[in-house]
């Protein structure tokens, strides 16, 4: 099974899809391999990531809280305490920040996720909206919340910022992981709010058991520390040339940048050394 992180890995820096790495996943399809994307993404967006690459995949989104099979069934979900979620959201407004509120949408509903709108958003904020807007429900997310079960976090801005609100949040609860990246084209920052326990390889697991997979058969690629448990747990991991330090130490290859279609190289070897 072959576990695909998405922005940085999958996509370049560009925010792009090569055609080279497209035909290089269809081809791994084809030749019996299981491929699952494994990203921070919401479930819709990365099924446009899919759609990309002409393929049907299962996804583990939302950094391990959701997962869903290739027939967009849920296999796992898990929800968030909702006290933790009104002091989170309290905690990002006294920081003058707006948070984006995930869950387990229908895709048959308009939105598919939640955006504070009290205070005025910060530019990073703001091009994320517009990307997504037609799936967004803007207001007062304190209580558009309590219409739906939420899942995760996230905030977007600079990373000194999202760091300090993170510190916040993980000193009064420690059950919470913060996680910031910086975007894989430069333009800020985002930090991931989650369940300490809820990583995307609790997500891969599910799925894993789902097919019959062994850990040791799964090959995991990714660039960031959100990839760091993906990259522990895999049989085979794989960090991009553009990885984060950390992972480069802990896989156990590094392959090309995502820049140089190093996901290419990556199931090149794989097919290769197939049984």
């Amino acid at each position: 099974m072959l576990a695909l992180d998405v922005d940085g890995t999958l996509t370049s820096s560009r925010r792009t899809i090569s055609d080279d790495t497209g035909a290089a996943v269809r081809e791994a399809l084809a030749s019996g391999l299981h491929v699952v994307l494994a990203t921070n993404r919401r479930y819709r967006s990365s099924l446009a990531i899919a759609d990309q690459l002409g393929v049907v995949v299962p996804v583990v989104c939302v950094g391990g809280a959701l997962v869903k099979d290739r027939d967009g069934r849920t296999v796992a979900c898990e929800p968030f305490p909702r006290d933790v979620v009104q002091q989170v959201i309290h905690i990002a407004r006294n920081a003058k920040q707006s948070l984006i509120l995930h869950h387990d949408a229908n895709l048959s509903e308009a939105r598919d996720f939640l955006l504070d709108d009290c205070h005025p958003w910060n530019a990073y904020t703001a091009r994320y909206c517009s990307e997504y807007q037609p799936v967004a429900c803007v207001g007062d997310i304190e209580n558009l919340a309590d219409g739906i079960v939420p899942i995760g976090a996230t905030l977007f801005g600079e990373g000194e910022v999202l760091r300090d609100i993170g510190q916040q949040i993980t000193d009064q609860f420690p059950s919470v992981a913060v996680t910031v990246i910086r975007e894989v084209d430069g333009f800020g920052c985002s930090c991931a709010i989650s369940q300490r326990h809820v990583t995307k390889w609790t997500g891969l697991a599910s799925i894993a058991r789902l097919l019959n997979v062994d850990a040791a058969e799964v090959c995991a690629v990714g660039d960031e520390l959100n990839d760091l448990p993906m990259i522990e747990g895999a049989g085979l991991s794989v960090a991009m040339g553009n990885a984060h330090q950390i992972l480069k130490e802990r896989a156990d290859w590094v392959t090309s940048s995502n820049d140089d279609d190093g996901v290419v190289k990556v199931i090149e070897y794989l097919l290769a050394h197939s049984e």
